[in-house]
């Protein structure tokens, strides 16, 4: 059962549904949830707490519902290409070989609120979308377009081509802070590994090093928060945020 695609809570479940509710398989019911549509066609499954806590464990706080998604489709890149060439603003998320899936599922939380476009990964050395994601992500992975890569290189040069400027967050002695940046109105951020960050080769292939400013009492932020951190800036920058 811990393979399955879950999201729990009464606000992310009801909000799952009315977005997406082909995408739902079944739902576990242990209260007096109400789901918000008229017509469904999933399976209701009333239970109590025993079983949903055997689903997801005893810490999460699910209210009393849980639902069962359907597998996550990634975009291909070139579709997601031609979807970004024709914006006169686009804001693109490239990650680089991110591992945690608690990580992934925040990041694409954060990317989700604030006008991201569309998110580039690897193909490989890179966790993919499952149920930890889909859950950390609270169910916004599926509002997310995602593609994957087997070259986040060849990647950047064709973003490139199509007008956008690629940004890696990376500190180094060429690196600028964020605040003093003039970012294009096509704008790809890149976030790096965990431990590693940003590779060198992505690196030299980006237009500009930036770094987020901090009072350096450790060495950087967690993955999930240098993204939510920069993307709000862009994101604010560029009119993404209404």
């Amino acid at each position: 059962m811990e393979n399955l695609d879950l999201i729990y809570g009464r606000h992310a479940v009801n909000e799952f549904i009315k977005k997406h509710p082909n995408l739902v398989k079944r739902v576990w019911i242990s209260s007096d949830f109400k789901i918000d549509i008229d017509q469904h066609f999933f399976k209701i499954i009333h239970t109590d707490n025993k079983e949903i806590q055997s689903l997801i464990g005893i810490e999460a706080n699910h209210q009393g519902v849980v639902a069962e998604v359907k597998e996550f489709n990634y975009k291909p890149f070139g579709e997601s290409l031609n979807e970004l060439k024709d914006l006169e603003s686009g804001l693109v998320l490239i990650l680089d070989q991110i591992q945690d899936p608690y990580n992934f599922g925040a990041i694409i939380r954060s990317a989700s609120l604030l006008g991201v476009d569309s998110i580039l990964i690897l193909d490989h050395k890179q966790v993919l979308v499952n149920s930890t994601v889909v859950k950390t992500s609270a169910g916004t992975v599926y509002d997310m377009k995602i593609s994957k890569v087997t070259n986040i290189s060849n990647a950047i040069k064709d973003l490139q081509k199509n007008g956008f400027w690629i940004y890696s967050t990376h500190l180094n002695s060429d690196s600028i802070d964020m605040r003093k940046v003039d970012f294009a109105n096509k704008t790809a951020i890149i976030i790096g590994n965990e431990h590693k960050g940003v590779s060198e080769l992505v690196m030299k292939n980006s237009d500009m090093n930036v770094f987020i400013p901090s009072s350096n009492t450790i060495d950087s932020y967690n993955a999930s928060v240098a993204t939510s951190l920069i993307l709000y800036h862009v994101a604010n920058y560029i009119g993404k945020l209404k």
